[in-house]
């Protein structure tokens, strides 16, 4: 329910979107012949905890389909109160200034976690992460000339993860995310509920923390880059 007591549709209709969008990447999986987990979650600490049940190195492909800004995964079970992923601790602070505002002042939950808190042993040494929101490449904390406004922090949550990859020794792993808002309009206006996905736009791809390729290549991005 919205503030003023108005049925809240948003966050429904976007969760419809990446039902069908993660139905997906999952198919897309299915064709290489691998092993899915298709998993409906509501926090961060319900990932954490997951991935820490798996074996060391058995994790080949993780692809969260949810709500993005350049520091964060944006999970909530309530308004301003958000339970998913944050890049680090400034970037958390950063993200709770930029989202207050006169209805509510907006923190994380005990549920929330940072991505340094993941066990990345669990993940192969090539493993692929994909971030399916918005902004979660993109660098929102750089002037035009590309100088960073803030030195401090990294300029996005894909590259803390592919930081997080290599320290735990995971060098040839990738991480991708959008740059711009995603959408799940794969084809334009004449995409239809069972089409929805979000492998379009403009994407970044990480590797030991490093730039390593912007594209704009629709769907699955295959090793050929």
């Amino acid at each position: 329910m919205n503030a003023d007591g108005s049925a809240r549709t948003i966050g429904i209709n976007d969760n419809s979107a990446f039902k069908f969008a993660a139905l997906n990447v999952e198919k897309t999986y299915q064709k290489f012949g691998d092993s899915v987990i298709l998993k409906k979650i509501t926090t961060a600490q319900d990932i954490v905890n997951f991935i820490s049940s798996l074996q060391t190195s058995s994790i080949a492909s993780l692809d969260i389909l949810c709500h993005g800004s350049p520091l964060t995964l944006n999970f909530s079970l309530k308004p301003y109160e958000a339970c998913g992923f944050y890049a680090s601790w400034l970037g958390k602070k950063a993200i709770e200034s930029y989202y207050s505002d006169d209805d509510g002042s907006y923190s994380f939950t005990s549920q929330a976690r940072s991505v340094s808190d993941i066990n990345w042993s669990k993940f192969t040494d090539n493993a692929r992460v994909q971030l399916h929101g918005c902004l979660t490449a993109s660098d929102w904390f750089r002037a035009p000339n590309g100088k960073k406004i803030f030195p401090i922090l990294v300029d996005n949550i894909v590259e803390q993860i592919s930081d997080e990859l290599q320290s735990a020794g995971k060098s040839k792993a990738l991480v991708i995310g959008h740059t711009t808002r995603g959408n799940p309009l794969i084809n334009g206006k004449n995409t239809t509920l069972l089409q929805q996905d979000y492998r379009h736009g403009e994407r970044k791809i990480y590797s030991n923390g490093k730039l390593v390729l912007t594209t704009k290549q629709k769907g699955y991005l295959d090793e050929s880059f």
